[in-house]
């Protein structure tokens, strides 16, 4: 049985099959808002994947307004900025880890006027990271369904604000 995605930030990523794995792919709790949690292909020759990620959309957006997930390397974030194309929009919220950051390392890069937080992946889950991070409450979190978890992850990520250094791509990987 195949299932309709109705939010138009994910229909294109659908159709082009790079929606992979989900644990969650529908409506959250939230009214208005879409969520997936999965892996997202990003190239099919070689397989390159966004692993564990979370996204988010509200309903009739064309663009994510949330995402989350791991990188193997750094090197694939290009790979990351065309897949999602014009999924993606400057007020968004983006957080990619990125397994071979320096531990230190926290940038805001950004592709084509949208920033995403580019961020070293400590040795756990993205979504343990995020937990951390946004300074979500552990115990309640495990109480949630995967919808309740999106809904919690997104909400505290629209409000993050830290800044940190500003660096282009190219930077990043001189820095590697």
């Amino acid at each position: 049985m195949t299932t309709t995605i109705k939010s138009p930030a994910f229909q294109r990523l659908e159709a082009e099959g790079r929606l992979l794995k989900p644990a969650h792919n529908g409506p959250t709790r939230f009214p208005g808002r879409f969520g997936f949690r999965g892996e997202i292909a990003l190239t099919l020759d070689p397989a390159v994947t966004l692993e564990a990620a979370f996204a988010a959309a509200d309903d009739a957006q064309a663009t994510l307004s949330f995402l989350a997930g791991s990188l193997s390397t750094f090197k694939h974030l290009p790979a990351l900025i065309e897949a999602l194309g014009a999924n993606i929009k400057a007020g968004g919220k983006y957080f990619i880890y990125v397994s071979d950051l320096d531990r230190a390392s926290r940038y805001q890069i950004e592709f084509n006027g949208v920033p995403f937080y580019v961020l070293p992946l400590d040795d756990t889950s993205v979504y343990n990271e995020l937990i951390d991070f946004l300074y979500l409450d552990k115990t309640k979190m495990k109480k949630m369904d995967t919808a309740e978890k999106i809904d919690a992850i997104v909400d505290g990520a629209l409000k993050y604000s830290q800044a940190y250094e500003v660096i282009s791509y190219d930077e990043g990987l001189k820095r590697l």
